[in-house]
């Protein structure tokens, strides 16, 4: 079953939290990048390793596809437009409303 991953900003540009993935727990960093208008997403273990840097968060895509790191989860973390329309990418104000991070078990994709 998928987990929705809280991320709401909160009106702030940048933060970092602690969520675990299938009993793992990681660290999550959001920023925001007023140049482009998007959000990027830092990926680390519990120490503050990165696993993956910088993924910018879009609609539909994985954020860990193609990765081989072994230290990653075994499924993979998307973002979704809640309204289904899927023509923005998270804006500074919609991360967390509109728009969700959502991880899918290894076993949610077979």
């Amino acid at each position: 079953m998928p987990t929705f991953i809280p991320c709401a900003p909160g009106g702030t540009a940048s933060w970092t939290q602690q969520t675990a993935l299938d009993g793992v727990v990681y660290q999550l960093t959001f920023d925001w990048f007023q140049r482009d208008g998007h959000w990027r997403f830092t990926l680390a273990d519990v120490q503050g390793v990165a696993i993956r840097s910088g993924a910018v968060l879009v609609t539909g895509g994985s954020l860990l596809r193609g990765m081989v790191d072994t230290r990653r989860p075994a499924g993979e973390i998307v973002v979704i437009d809640m309204t289904g329309a899927e023509d923005l990418d998270p804006g500074f104000n919609d991360l967390g409303s509109r728009f969700m991070l959502v991880y899918f078990t290894a076993a949610d994709l077979t």
